[in-house]
């Protein structure tokens, strides 16, 4: 590139990601193709990076990166995740999405991702739900109330017609909020569980999306139902160790991202859990290469880490449709 020439980067907000993104049903089948890009190998993924500060601040930084083949896009995503961000009116989750141009290493886009990880969460286990839960799933129990919470609601709904939708937290008033936007949102009955057992009890699908500071059985083995699924994503233990191993299905997002931390990590790092012992990657299923559910009466459990080719396929379609709408501030870098 010679002096004469400029390189211009597109920046876009909170504002403009919102204006952006499309409903739910459109950003699932975003997500999807890169899931079944993943299953058939078409992606660049290292394990993620991470700046652990929780003994100074209790939180941490997550740097997540990769490429995606379908889109031949890059990116790099840096998510803070701090849990005390609530006290200062903060979503606990902040991130920061640029896109690259892989032939030239040139970035073409920076943009808020704090929306759009809760999106894309929300995304993969839906797909997942869609995928492992049993047909006619009536009952779903959320353990967790904060910023990835809704978006998994929304996305199961998607599929599955609820009756009824329990949500335990530690905070009160996050579950009260959360029970009273779904039930308004979704027209589905919404019930704020006073615990974690009279939310489970019984239900068909699952999700722990908890953030405990210190490995805690919350969900315990026996807690979950023949032919219920399990959906749990969190980065502390907070689902029986037994599950994994006594599961009809064990399911992964990735599993090499799996054997460098999460929720069953130190089954993994105690050569308890191998990856004989995992059914498949959910792209392997996405991309028809492994079956998902084959009877009513398994037990699935499916952990997923999240990826950076989900941040990708998604945040390329947003800056995509960015540049066709004219949305976002153009930034001269060179």
């Amino acid at each position: 590139m010679s002096k004469s020439q400029t390189l211009d980067l597109l920046f876009l907000n909170r504002r403009d990601v919102a204006a952006l993104t499309p409903a739910m049903p459109e950003v699932m089948d975003i997500v999807e193709t890169g899931l079944k890009a993943h299953g058939l190998g078409d992606v660049v993924l290292p394990p993620k990076g991470h700046i652990h500060l929780d003994d100074r601040y209790n939180g941490h930084f997550n740097i997540l990166m990769g490429y995606a083949g379908p889109i031949d896009t890059a990116g790099v995503k840096v998510i803070g995740d701090y849990v005390d961000n609530y006290r200062h009116d903060l979503p606990s989750e902040i991130a920061v999405l640029t896109l690259y141009d892989p032939q030239t290493g040139i970035p073409i886009c920076i943009m808020d991702a704090t929306d759009l990880t809760w999106l894309r969460t929300g995304a993969v286990t839906g797909i997942g739900a869609r995928r492992l839960a049993r047909p006619g799933a009536r009952i779903l129990a959320h353990i967790g109330a904060r910023g990835t919470a809704a978006a998994n609601i929304r996305a199961i709904a998607e599929t599955y017609d609820l009756d009824e939708v329990r949500i335990a937290s530690k905070r009160r008033e996050t579950r009260d909020e959360l029970a009273r936007l779904i039930e308004a949102e979704l027209g589905v009955k919404a019930v704020s569980a006073a615990s974690i057992e009279e939310a489970v009890a019984d239900a068909d699908i699952v999700v722990e999306a908890t953030r405990l500071e210190k490995p805690e059985i919350l969900i315990g083995e026996c807690m979950i139902k023949p032919g219920a699924l399990l959906i749990t994503y969190g980065w502390i233990m907070a689902v029986d160790p037994a599950l994994p191993l006594t599961a009809d299905k064990m399911i992964v997002d990735d599993w090499r991202q799996c054997c460098e931390g999460g929720t069953f990590h130190t089954l993994i790092k105690e050569g308890r859990l191998r990856r004989e012992h995992v059914h498949a990657e959910i792209g392997e299923i996405v991309a028809g290469k492994r079956p998902a559910r084959q009877t009513d009466n398994e037990r699935i459990v499916f952990w997923h880490r999240g990826f950076a080719v989900s941040d990708i396929v998604l945040g390329r379609h947003l800056y995509d449709r960015a540049v066709a709408r004219g949305i976002g501030r153009t930034v001269p870098l060179w």
